[in-house]
């Protein structure tokens, strides 16, 4: 998911804007306000140069843009083989731009992130800079997939500190529409990633009485048996519809299929037994338990 890169807005209508206005307003976007035909132009005019955070979320026909400083994902339906995502965001420029790199601080924001570097991300906010000739920067975040994501949602929020090349833009509107007396101000200084695997037990785990057959639902049983037959999540929603994969006449099928699989991760010397939720190895209900006695400690 890449963070969008705003172009500058034309406007048609006859502007003269005095100087409060220009200071109040125009510093709380990227946008040149380009005359049409005979009207003026009126430009940025400041020896300050400002960064900040900003995402394109929507856009109308009419020409109305909205912003956002925060993103969201989830792992959950992902497969197995997916261990990590990467988000590639911008930092935008107001002010001049320069024939000479300038780096941009950047800090995690420690008060209001609950991630762990290492563990849930990895970044490096050394290397980030403006390059001579352009008016943003990238910075790119790995999100690492483990078990933290599937209690609750997670938080990584990185902050814009001023330093000798820039000051920072900390508030300006959520849309290009600045008659829009109702649209939110946003942050500027912070971006805020949201990551979670937060799982739900199904209804049909219910409708199917799947526990006589998988035990007991939790996110990591759930979530080992969707990879292994290849279920999505709406394999487990429609249940009765023509074609679905997951019926109630199949479950000791599959009860049976996940058992030789769990077998034979126990007796191979050379794999690891399947882990449950709780750390045990993972077990099936009878008929279809899972011998794990020959495995060696």
């Amino acid at each position: 998911m890449n963070w969008i890169i705003v172009e500058p807005l034309k406007t048609c209508n006859n502007m003269k804007l005095n100087y409060k206005w220009l200071t109040s307003t125009i510093m709380a976007t990227l946008f040149l306000f380009t005359a049409c035909q005979k009207e003026e132009v009126v430009t940025y005019d400041s020896n300050e140069s400002k960064v900040y955070f900003q995402v394109q979320n929507y856009a109308t026909s009419s020409g109305t843009v909205g912003y956002t400083t925060q993103t969201s994902y989830s792992f959950v339906g992902a497969k197995e083989s997916f261990t990590n995502v990467i988000f590639r965001g911008t930092i935008q420029l107001l002010g001049k731009v320069e024939n000479y790199e300038r780096k941009v601080r950047i800090i995690i924001d420690r008060e209001n992130t609950t991630m762990t570097e290492g563990e849930d991300y990895e970044i490096d906010l050394d290397t980030v800079v403006i390059k001579a000739g352009e008016n943003q920067a990238k910075i790119g975040v790995r999100f690492l997939r483990n078990a933290s994501f599937r209690a609750q949602k997670e938080k990584l929020v990185l902050k814009l500190e001023p330093n000798e090349n820039f000051t920072v833009l900390e508030k300006y509107k959520s849309v290009n529409t600045w008659s829009n007396t109702t649209a939110d101000y946003l942050d500027g200084s912070r971006y805020t990633f949201i990551i979670d695997e937060v799982y739900s037990e199904p209804g049909s785990w219910t409708t199917l009485k799947a526990v006589n057959y998988f035990g007991a639902w939790n996110a990591v049983k759930y979530t080992f048996i969707n990879n292994f037959f290849g279920f999505s999540l709406d394999d487990w929603i429609y249940i009765n519809g023509a074609g679905s994969k997951i019926t109630a006449g199949r479950m000791p099928y599959y009860a049976l299929q996940l058992q030789k699989e769990l077998q034979r991760r126990a007796d191979d010397p050379e794999l690891s037994p399947v882990l449950d939720e709780d750390g045990s190895y993972m077990q099936l209900p009878e008929p279809y338990q899972v011998d794990y006695s020959n495995v060696q400690q």
